[in-house]
């Protein structure tokens, strides 16, 4: 590249920097300044090391006891089996056997410093000189970090534990050859993989999980032991020095404390290890405690990271058990009321509702099944309320197909940032069966067109209502909100047969004098209604959007023919213009992302009115069987409004 071109590059990145610190700079508070002025000087004090030292070495190997031992050390991991049989072509292949994330090993030195989505090479001066948020000259660093995550070794080292001895040998020949490759081309400090302490920590734990699972195969100097020796000498100083604390706190400090926990557990040559064990397990214990909800949601308001949160915990617990070293209450309190939590949100095939940010990270393995939840029983509890989290669900039993609602009336996410929080006040999910029906369209890219990242996370993506075209809160930059939105259930009653009624509000358009409020109405004779209720004063553009899982037909004003399996319904919404959208781009609309760095089309179901409020939007549900009788939809009307003053 020519200085000019450098330059040209180099530009939009600095700009995105500054802005991206300003942004942050508006949520931080004395404290966390002060705090920032250390890491700033610890940096420095890392960059003189880079330069002085002995920059582009790989670290030499300390002999460690974990690293020489011939027998299992930690932990045996509950592991879905299923899972490692049906990637195992891919993994041998040398990928990584995630469909979102895709990457292939080759042994081209430039292998890890190659983006997967760009084909760029990021450069491996120090890591904190180098540009990394959205808007950078090279790619989606997300992307580029994921198979330096090491996580795919540990899936091959799986496969070797359970294969045949042919596909051992070749499955540890291809692990050696990356994990000496990585550390052979990363030496400390040096690239992309050292920007984040969360991605030294997961790369760290991983290793350690990896070279414990081969180890009865391998000769007492395997170049395996010495690359993880390597990596436990790099990176626990660098995370001890550089943890994720005050704005930036949120699932990347329990991975961070969980790694030094680790490290410190482990590795016991180091002078530093008690004070690793130590911090670590006091910060994990604290951010447990906080970032795990009383009824067990996460505070992110972000389910994917929720659970990584929970396995990054559970890992920590078992570890400390199997080395006979004291825990804390903390810990395993938050295990079991987030594990309850996630058990009780899934969907009946026991997969989870992909509600806020996503980027399909892992604690250690896709393979792992440690707190994930369970397929649902057969007689569920009918009503299930998450007060702080902010979610009700409602299983409704019937003949044609149990159904399963679930309503989000919580927070916007973690202050002050929000920052893997969507806007989706009172969105709904709807499945019957095990076929969904109303769905979250997911996260799709951190780094892909702000208009796409706006669009994901954005209110129009999911089962709510928009007013003026706007979010119901203010997108500050890709990874923070500003003008948070208050959301509360104000009612929910159940009855013995099943029915009953949840009423819930957001004050999200307040700036424009709009309040929505929207109530549920169902009952086992097989319908449910929905009631959206905008009032305020003013005229004003109204959008409501369905996102919808399965095909459908629109056959009379109004009125949609859903095909779902084993149970047809009909779909009928008056309050607006109706409108079909799959695809389109001009504005973004009837998309969904089923994982990171993919999307695909959708069918969405717009209602659309311009006019004078109040107004209110009804939608029908009526599934095959369903009884003529359905609530006088002005007494619905009069119930919403009365409990809403």
């Amino acid at each position: 590249m020519n200085q000019s071109a450098g330059r040209q590059s180099a530009a939009p990145a600095l700009i995105t920097k500054g802005l991206w610190y300003l942004r942050r700079l508006s949520v931080m508070r004395p404290p966390e300044l002060v705090h920032r002025t250390g890491q700033a000087a610890t940096l420095v004090a890392l960059r003189a090391h880079f330069h002085w030292g002995r920059a582009g070495s790989p670290a030499a190997a300390p002999e460690l006891a974990f690293t020489r031992a011939t027998s299992r050390q930690l932990p045996e991991l509950d592991i879905d089996q299923h899972w490692i049989r049906a990637a195992a072509s891919a993994l041998l292949s040398g990928s990584t056997g995630r469909p979102g994330l895709s990457w292939r090993w080759s042994q081209d030195a430039q292998i890890w410093h190659r983006a997967p989505d760009t084909g760029a090479l990021w450069p491996r001066t120090f890591f904190g000189a180098i540009p990394y948020r959205p808007g950078n000259p090279y790619g989606d660093v997300r992307a580029l970090w994921e198979p330096a995550r090491l996580q795919h070794l540990l899936a091959l080292a799986l496969l070797a534990d359970a294969g045949a001895r042919r596909t051992r040998q070749r499955a540890i020949a291809l692990l050696r050859a990356q994990l000496t490759s990585w550390v052979q081309e990363n030496p400390p400090l040096a690239g992309p993989h050292y920007i984040s302490s969360m991605e030294c920590g997961l790369r760290l734990m991983a290793a350690c999980y990896t070279l414990d699972t081969i180890r009865p195969w391998l000769e007492e100097r395997d170049a395996c032991r010495d690359a993880v020796a390597r990596i436990a000498a790099s990176h626990a100083p660098l995370i001890a020095k550089r943890l994720s604390l005050y704005s930036s706190r949120g699932n990347h400090t329990i991975a961070e404390a969980a790694a030094l926990v680790h490290a410190g557990a482990i590795f016991t040559e180091f002078p530093q290890a008690r004070t690793w064990l130590r911090n670590g397990l006091n910060l994990l214990a604290k951010e447990a405690d906080f970032q795990i909800l009383p009824d067990g949601g996460g505070v992110e308001a972000a389910i994917g990271y929720h659970t990584v949160n929970l396995q990054l915990i559970a890992l920590t617990e078992q570890l400390l058990a199997r080395f006979h070293l004291a825990s804390d209450p903390r810990l395993a309190a938050a295990i079991a009321r987030g594990t309850a939590f996630l058990q009780g949100m899934a969907l009946p095939d026991g997969t989870l509702p992909d509600i806020g940010d996503n980027d399909d990270g892992q604690a250690l393995s896709p393979a792992l099944t440690l707190c994930r939840p369970a397929p649902r029983g057969p007689s569920p509890p009918l009503l299930q309320a998450y007060p702080e989290s902010g979610y009700t669900v409602v299983h409704q039993p019937r003949a044609g197909g149990p159904l399963q609602l679930t309503l989000d009336h919580g927070p916007l996410g973690m202050p002050p940032a929000f920052g893997h929080g969507h806007a989706d006040a009172l969105s709904l999910l709807l499945t019957v069966g095990k076929t969904p029906v109303l769905v979250a369209t997911g996260t799709y890219s951190y780094a892909d067109d702000p208009q796409w990242r706006g669009y994901f996370r954005g209110t129009s993506a999911h089962n709510t209502v928009t007013v003026d075209g706007r979010d119901q809160a203010q997108q500050s930059g890709n990874f923070q909100w500003a003008r948070p939105y208050n959301a509360a259930l104000l009612e929910k009653h159940i009855n013995d047969d099943g029915s009953g009624r949840l009423l819930a509000t957001h004050d999200g358009y307040r700036d424009q004098g709009v309040r929505h409020s929207r109530g549920l109405v169902w009952s086992p004779q097989g319908w449910v209604i929905i009631l959206d209720l905008l009032t305020g004063s003013g005229d004003h553009d109204l959008a409501l959007h369905w996102h919808l899982g399965v095909p459908a037909e629109l056959r009379e004003e109004g009125e949609l023919a859903l095909a779902i399996p084993d149970a047809p319904a009909r779909l009928l919404c008056t309050g607006g213009e109706i409108s079909l959208h799959t695809g389109d781009t001009s504005p973004i609309l009837g998309w969904r992302s089923p994982s990171y760095g993919v999307r695909e089309p959708l069918t969405t179901l717009r209602v659309a009115y311009s006019g004078p409020l109040p107004h209110r939007m009804v939608t029908i549900f009526r599934f095959q069987g369903a009884a003529v009788t359905e609530p006088d939809m002005e007494e619905c009307l009069q119930w919403m409004t009365e409990s809403t003053r």
